[in-house]
């Protein structure tokens, strides 16, 4: 059996504790994305380093870089001495709403080396 004067106690702990879970859900959120980004990120570098070696022009590799990967990013090719290529792929990631202030933003790259192939 409750007291009287528990009553309503439930509502006020509801209405306490809902705007930290829900900066909770978005944060995690936040966080997922930027996983999928750095999928992302892994796999445009990729294909830009198997086209460079494979010998096709590095501005058609570098548009194929941007399209797979998030906008905004920017894209690096660097050709090694010992015949490899390596390709790098940054992006700023902002954080959502009003977080932007508190976090700012994650920078991400990935990196793909692929030996240079004989024409």
């Amino acid at each position: 059996m409750r007291r009287r004067g528990e009553r309503g106690t439930a509502t006020a702990e509801l209405a306490v504790l809902a705007p930290f879970a829900l900066v909770l859900v978005v944060l995690l959120l936040w966080v997922a994305s930027l996983g999928l980004t750095q999928v992302r990120l892994v796999d445009a570098a990729r294909e830009g380093a198997r086209l460079v070696a494979r010998g096709e022009p590095e501005a058609d590799a570098v548009e194929a870089v941007r399209r797979l990967a998030p906008a905004g990013s920017t894209v690096d090719v660097a050709e090694g001495a010992d015949g490899t290529v390596a390709v790098t792929v940054r992006v700023r990631a902002r954080a959502p709403l009003g977080f932007a202030s508190t976090v700012g933003s994650v920078g991400l790259d990935a990196s793909a080396v692929a030996a240079v192939e004989a024409p």
